[in-house]
């Protein structure tokens, strides 16, 4: 075990910074006091400088060199791969074992479906294209495209023109990546659809069917794991195989033998997924151990496969699904003797469940900001549900409709209607309200001492049987986290990148108030296509959630829709989705308008009150007041009815002007031309387009700051260059988000303390 730990280590000094290798002398009292000798301490500082050595030069080889022209490349996709619309995308390796994330785009309706046809996994194509870094994440908490390569061992983007895709090899690796899409492709065609998710993901490991609002509801109440496949799979597999032998009469020596074989053949069948290989590799080495051919420890087969691992992929550390399954089985390993004191079945479950939840805390909000609540009550019923009922019923249905689809009739028909009830219960229980805790992304001193806690926790329970001692444990730095934001005097302004679109958020001071102005959102030209992808990029769900749930917000006040054009609204119903909404606030007149339907049905079915605004209307929160300066009636006009949101504190004022236009300027120019604002941050209206930010409407403002949310390759051409002029001629300082990133401004008292930018 201490050298599994001094090898990750080596891995993550190798990938980051050197300096981490000085955490293995945290391991030298342990070994001092389990060991007692020497040398077992020089050997582990022997591994930990030959693996370090050896990361770097694996690192070394398996990242390019980057050139600045277009290249061509002999490439073998992976099991990544899939065709997303117009895309083909995933991970694929040169001839020479570099890994890089290849994206093609296809020409034609006919070429698309030709490549449906076959199957690219695992495949040799010839690509030529040019070798790109990923774009920066739009804030910190967003989906992070260098870390996603990172986590599969690549560091460069292949974005290809031109593909040739190879005849396929007779090698075991591509029968069995065939095998897999045939059992795939199977699925699609027996498999009822309401039943087509589920086996993909319990069967073959695949849930790029499962959607968003499906992956909503599984992770609210904290059972998306049952959907991976792990030891509850391949130990349910591994006891019907051995069952079954016995009924057959067949020697135990034998079936072992054979499921030595047989199951990296259903690791790679599956996916290949750090939590298959981890269950995998740990089941053969029990077997051999159980055999008498090796004498091994629960505890070193665990440590000997996450070893084996890192060695091969040390990449693999920076994975969640690989951090989620070794500490949930080395949590479970080592209360075993707690587990064995539990008197009943129901004890026990209900100690795995706590055990795991509790241990797997820390890491869960790294990644995923947010905890289940309910998962705890939940699992005592999903767990037994899922591996007596649900995981067998659908490797009975998969194995009967391969010999008979007539036989698996009657099986559909039983089975069908008890899993909706299933699916009804479960999407019932989900919207119960107050089933998540959104915690945010926990910074490096507070994860350490959620770690050090239950540590603590887990040894106060197991020695003295303290539950209410180690449950007090554990929740003290869960309170102190939740009340950190609350002690916290700064207001926040962050306008976050979202491409072309506007999307703000207000943070007060000790939490008194948050504010989401506009959501950002996608603009769809004309009906779907044949490039139109599956799952279209969410940028409410995607970029703005994600944002204010990674700093811990569970509840917005009010949600401002500045006026009802896609790239200032389209991604609202996903933020009412996800969160907690008070209260959602648009012009007079816009409710009409057809692309507002989805943000009124789902605050209507969430009971969020939804309010027009027109100039005039305010509302103060402490010292920061806040006064709608425009639209001034109830003409709905799209851009000139943007409700212009001005707030005032300590430092001076903030002027928000949707996509305020020329007309619009000079009505609020006539109306509020006498009032002196100063100091001013504006948001420049319009996304920077020369119809607005008018020589006259900045004479009026005299703003200090200016931002502009834009995207970087807008086909607009924002922001003018004539705009640009005009605020550098008054010497106004300007952020763009899309040369920044998301801008954020830290507002102490009567100034602002910091401005963070990418």
């Amino acid at each position: 075990m201490y050298w599994t730990i001094s090898v990750a280590v080596s891995a993550l000094a190798a990938y980051g910074t050197a300096e981490l290798l000085w955490l293995n002398l945290l391991l030298i009292p342990l070994i001092l006091t389990s060991k007692k000798d020497f040398p077992n301490l020089f050997i582990l500082l022997a591994i930990s400088s030959l693996s370090f050595w050896h990361f770097q030069n694996y690192i070394s080889m398996h990242t390019p060199v980057p050139v600045d022209d277009s290249i061509t490349r002999s490439m073998k996709w992976t099991e990544t791969v899939k065709i997303d619309g117009g895309k083909v995308k995933g991970f694929a390796v040169d001839s020479t074992g570099i890994p890089y994330y290849v994206l093609y785009t296809i020409q034609t309706e006919e070429e698309k479906n030709r490549l449906l046809k076959i199957s690219l996994a695992g495949r040799e194509i010839t690509v030529h294209g040019t070798v790109e870094l990923p774009e920066p994440p739009a804030h910190e908490f967003s989906f992070n495209m260098s870390s996603y390569l990172r986590m599969n061992g690549a560091a460069y983007l292949f974005r290809s023109t031109e593909m040739a895709v190879h005849e396929k090899e007779n090698r075991l690796s591509s029968r069995l990546t065939e095998r897999r899409a045939a059992v795939k492709s199977h699925i699609e065609r027996v498999f009822p659809a309401s039943l087509q998710t589920e086996a993909e993901a319990l069967l073959i490991g695949d849930r790029s069917g499962m959607d968003a609002e499906l992956s909503s509801v599984y992770r609210t109440l904290g059972i998306t794991h049952l959907f991976a496949i792990s030891g509850l799979h391949v130990g349910l597999l591994t006891v019907m195989m051995r069952i079954t032998a016995k009924r057959l009469r067949i020697r135990m020596e034998t079936i072992d033998t054979m499921l030595l074989f047989l199951l990296p053949c259903y690791a790679l069948l599956a996916g290949g997924a750090p939590s298959v290989w981890r269950a995998v590799s740990v089941t053969m080495l029990l077997l051999l151990s159980a055999s008498g051919r090796l004498k091994l420890k629960m505890d070193n087969a665990l440590a000997l496969s996450a070893l084996g691992f890192i060695l091969l992929k040390p990449y693999v550390l920076y994975q969640p699904g690989f951090q989620l399954s070794y500490i949930a089985a080395l949590s479970l390993l080592y209360s075993a003797k707690y587990l064995q004191k539990q008197q009943s079945a129901l004890l026990i479950s209900a100690s795995v469940t706590a055990i795991t939840q509790i241990a797997l805390a820390p890491i869960l909000l790294v990644h995923f900001f947010e905890l289940s609540l309910s998962s705890f009550l939940v699992n005592l019923l999903y767990v037994p549900l899922y591996s007596l009922i649900i995981l067998p019923s659908n490797i009975v249905l998969l194995v009967v409709s391969l010999l008979s689809k007539t036989a698996a009739g009657p099986l559909f028909f039983i089975y069908e209607p008890f899993r909706t009830i299933v699916a009804f219960l479960t999407t019932w229980m989900a919207g119960v309200p107050g089933q998540v805790w959104i915690a945010g992304r926990p910074g490096t001193v507070w994860l350490i001492v959620m770690v050090i806690s239950i540590a603590c926790a887990f040894i106060v329970v197991e020695r003295w049987n303290r539950k209410l001692t180690g449950l007090v444990i554990v929740l003290i730095p869960a309170i102190l986290i939740q009340v950190k934001p609350y002690l916290d005097p700064n207001t926040y302004v962050s306008f976050l990148d979202v491409g072309q679109g506007d999307s703000i958020v207000i943070e007060l001071g000790y939490r008194k108030g948050v504010y989401v102005i506009d959501t950002g959102g996608t603009v769809s030209i004309g009906p779907p296509t044949w490039k139109t992808p599956e799952h279209p990029f969410e940028v409410g769900r995607q970029i703005v959630v994600p944002y204010l749930k990674g700093k811990g917000i569970s509840k917005i006040d009010k949600l401002i829709i500045s006026h009802a054009h896609d790239d200032h609204m389209g991604g609202a119903h996903e933020v009412l989705q996800e969160l907690r909404v008070k209260e959602v606030h648009a012009p007079a007149g816009s409710f009409s308008e057809e692309n507002m339907v989805p943000v009124l049905t789902e605050a209507n079915r969430q009971k969020t009150q939804v309010l027009s605004r027109i100039a005039g209307d305010e509302w103060s929160r402490g010292q920061t007041k806040f006064t709608y300066l425009s639209p001034f009636d109830d003409n709905y006009s799209h851009n000139d009815s943007s409700l212009v949101l001005l707030m005032k504190n300590d430092y001076g004022y903030l002027l928000l002007t949707g996509d305020l236009e020329r007309e619009g300027e000079q009505k609020v120019i006539r109306k509020y031309g006498q009032s002196k604002l100063s100091p001013l941050i504006l948001k420049i209206g319009h996304h920077g387009s020369k119809t607005s930010t008018t020589q006259e409407f900045l004479d009026f403002l005299q703003p200090d700051i200016a931002v502009i949310s834009v995207g970087r390759t807008n086909r607009y051409g924002h922001p003018n260059e004539e705009v640009l002029a005009r605020l550098h001629a008054q010497n106004v300082k300007v952020f763009q988000t899309g040369e920044h990133g998301t801008v954020i401004f830290e507002m102490d008292g009567r100034k602002v303390k910091k401005t963070i930018s990418r």
